[in-house]
């Protein structure tokens, strides 16, 4: 059983701070309270030449880190693999995957386990419009650590996701506003919008004027700091203001 006091802290910083080195002190903590040993938080890019706006922190050792960048093992590594399409957190190794492992995957997670990074749990991480990417806790003795810490680390890791997220944000001079608050007609001129109909097919739908419509929409743009149009799609999937059904849907 874990230190529930020492949890709920960790918690609570990586839910506030954009600092780098916090975000970095809370997970080491975090990982440690939870019963593993290292962790490593990262968008799934090309570690040898990442993107902008890509980040990552872990507590590896740096022998090991320049081998996963050297050899390339990110481009292989099965745990990062197992991610694709879930969003759910898993164990590691597990049957599934030890079945499905190529020749180069299982020297991967041998050369792991020679560093004690034996097996581990890993939270997925798909969000629209950002680089995919993961959290993993590991130890080299997969069995000593307690159940609940499972559950435990992946609401923690939401949080830790928010902050690498202001972190990005922060170096990019992107700090952005919080969303606008939207009446219930406006979100629907606003999912309207995003299904790509004209203001005078929207006013049908809703049985406005088409100059009532207008103004709803420029005034979700000012809400919005006069963004435009092509741009305020993306910013209120971003916020959740909308979601992809919302927009996909025919009716």
């Amino acid at each position: 059983m874990f230190d529930r006091d020492d949890y709920k802290q960790v918690v609570s910083i990586l839910g506030e701070t954009s600092d780098d080195n916090r975000v970095y002190e809370a997970l080491e903590r975090l990982t440690f309270v939870l019963g593993f040993d290292r962790f490593a938080i990262s968008h799934h890019v090309d570690l040898l030449h990442p993107p902008v706006g890509a980040y990552g922190l872990t507590n590896y050792d740096n022998d090991w880190l320049n081998e996963i960048i050297s050899g390339q093992y990110f481009l292989d590594d099965p745990v990062q693999i197992s991610c694709d399409g879930r969003n759910t957190g898993f164990l590691w190794p597990n049957p599934r995957m030890l079945e499905t492992l190529t020749p180069r995957q299982r020297y991967i997670f041998e050369q792991g386990a020679k560093r004690n990074l034996c097996g581990g749990y890993t939270v997925p991480m798909h969000l629209p419009g950002e680089y995919a990417g993961s959290c993993t806790f590991a130890t080299s003795r997969l069995e000593t650590v307690p159940s609940e810490s499972m559950p435990a680390a992946f609401f923690a890791v939401s949080f830790a996701f928010e902050a690498m997220r202001r972190v990005v944000r922060l170096r990019a001079g992107l700090e952005l506003p919080a969303p606008p608050k939207l009446k219930p007609r406006e979100r629907e001129v606003l999912i309207l919008l995003g299904r790509g109909k004209t203001y005078g097919e929207i006013a049908d739908i809703l049985h406005l004027s088409e100059h009532t419509t207008h103004e709803y929409a420029k005034r979700i743009m000012r809400a919005y700091g006069n963004i435009q149009r092509n741009n305020l799609i993306a910013r209120a999937l971003f916020d959740g203001i909308v979601t992809y059904p919302e927009l996909l849907s025919m009716h």
